[in-house]
């Protein structure tokens, strides 16, 4: 098990005692995200040189209004000198969150842009697949795969695409010596 997957639990497991599982994931989005656009911050946060005491004075300040799981996440982070794992982290506990709640995040990726009915009838057919758990698709294109569709969730890829068929047909055909 990672570093990041230990301390996704760990949040997953007081943010759900405290009842912020949510409100906890919308923080810890809103904080990378800010990280993203102040270089400042940025350079603060990943930061190894800034003394403990400091810093976590700065934290108190920088995460006030944030719930108290997300705050005392960032300072145990900032504590044991992991800032660097922040991302990976969040990305871990989002997951366990949308496991929680029965939700499944499904990436898509087609050849051409779909319209909102086509998305729609495709989360339709996903959620009878998998089960009736909610399915958040996020989708994109990539003209490259010439048609049908790629999709990626709970660590599975499947490609159901013209791109991929083709692929697997050239393989096929230069394992048995006909090209």
């Amino acid at each position: 098990m990672s570093a990041a997957s230990t301390y996704a639990e760990a949040l997953f497991e007081a943010a759900r005692d405290r009842d912020e599982l949510e409100a906890t994931l919308a923080d810890l989005q809103g904080f990378v995200e800010s990280l993203h656009e102040n270089e400042e911050l940025r350079l603060f946060f990943y930061s190894t040189q800034i003394p403990e005491a400091q810093k976590r004075r700065a934290l108190d300040g920088l995460a006030e209004s944030l719930q108290t799981s997300s705050r005392n996440f960032l300072k145990v982070l900032s504590d044991n000198d992991r800032t660097d794992i922040l991302e990976d982290v969040v990305r871990n506990y989002e997951g366990l969150v949308g496991e929680h709640l029965g939700r499944m995040e499904v990436g898509m990726i087609t050849a051409v842009e779909l319209s909102e009915e086509e998305l729609g009838r495709v989360r339709e057919r996903l959620v009878q697949m998998l089960g009736g758990r909610e399915v958040i698709l996020e989708n994109s294109v990539d003209p490259d795969i010439l048609g049908g569709a790629v999709f990626r969730f709970g660590g599975r890829r499947v490609d159901g695409s013209v791109r991929g068929q083709l692929d697997g047909l050239r393989d096929k055909m230069l394992e048995r010596g006909v090209v």
